[in-house]
């Protein structure tokens, strides 16, 4: 078991989000959930966040540009990224500014937690 985490699932697909959640929050970690960018953003300035979770493609400000106005303010953000669609150029964007990987969507829930384990 790893020591419980401040995890934060940002997906604009509420059932996604909560049920990702519902994983972190079963295995006793912390988890906040963002529907939309802004929520991420603010979530991150009144947390300590220890690993994030972020869906790609979202109407409004996206994942990939929520990631990297995170980073402006926290450097050491960890933050995946999750996604069903091909985002080539947001991923190569979000990768180049220090992301720690991408999940392909459905998410493989062994691979996720085993990203948590690494994280510890």
């Amino acid at each position: 078991m790893t020591r419980p985490l401040n995890i934060l699932v940002l997906d604009d697909d509420a059932d996604n989000a909560d049920s990702l959640a519902e994983v972190f929050a079963m295995d006793d970690h912390r988890v906040i959930v963002a529907y939309n960018g802004q929520q991420a953003i603010e979530a991150f300035s009144l947390n300590q966040v220890d690993i994030g979770f972020f869906d790609v493609m979202m109407p409004g400000k996206n994942g990939v540009d929520s990631f990297i106005e995170i980073k402006r303010s926290h450097p050491d953000a960890k933050v995946y990224f999750m996604t069903g669609y091909s985002a080539d150029d947001l991923l190569k964007k979000a990768i180049d500014n220090g992301a720690m990987g991408v999940f392909g969507k459905p998410v493989d829930l062994p691979k996720i937690l085993d990203a948590i384990d690494r994280a510890t």
